[in-house]
């Protein structure tokens, strides 16, 4: 049941990124994938959706807090973005991420978060140990591991394809 996800940190936000700063509510009425994307972030860093293809974000406590809208893991996803690790996330954006495949991992260690790393630094996530490495600086952390249901999720790519994997064990 292995699920490690690896991602060069693209960046590093703080505490309390809300929803409508992931992706701002003026742009709810975009949905072609190349005009969404280009406005995640906007408000904070507008340089950094482009450098979100093949990356990573690290940021701090209640990570999408705000509304429970979807569109913000949309972007993320349209960004091509690998992995979301933050030290807690806001309960609907976590499970809308899952349900969605959204690798989001919870940096729930004790050290700060500039300890953890910082934009350019490759993180490895081990979502079944809950051990994060920080691959350039050699330094591991020790969180709590993902529920097993939650990896057989990200696994399948969100809840919908996990239901159609497994719709005969479920009915």
């Amino acid at each position: 049941m292995a699920y490690v996800k690896r991602a060069r940190i693209a960046g590093v936000l703080g505490d309390h990124v809300n929803t409508d700063v992931i992706y701002p509510a003026r742009y709810l009425v975009l949905f072609e994938p190349e005009e969404v994307k280009r406005h995640l972030f906007e408000d904070i860093d507008p340089a950094l959706a482009p450098r979100l293809a093949g990356a990573g974000v690290l940021g701090g406590e209640d990570f999408g807090c705000g509304s429970a809208r979807e569109q913000g893991l949309t972007a993320l996803q349209y960004a091509g973005t690998e992995l979301v690790v933050c030290k807690s996330f806001s309960r609907a954006f976590y499970r809308n991420g899952v349900n969605n495949g959204v690798p989001l991992f919870i940096a729930d260690c004790p050290q700060p978060l500039e300890e953890i790393g910082g934009v350019g630094d490759e993180l490895e996530a081990d979502f079944e140990t809950g051990l994060l490495t920080n691959r350039t600086t050699g330094r591991a952390f020790a969180c709590t591991p993902t529920q097993e249901f939650v990896i057989r999720v990200l696994q399948a790519g969100g809840i919908f394809p996990y239901y159609n994997q497994n719709k005969k064990e479920l009915s």
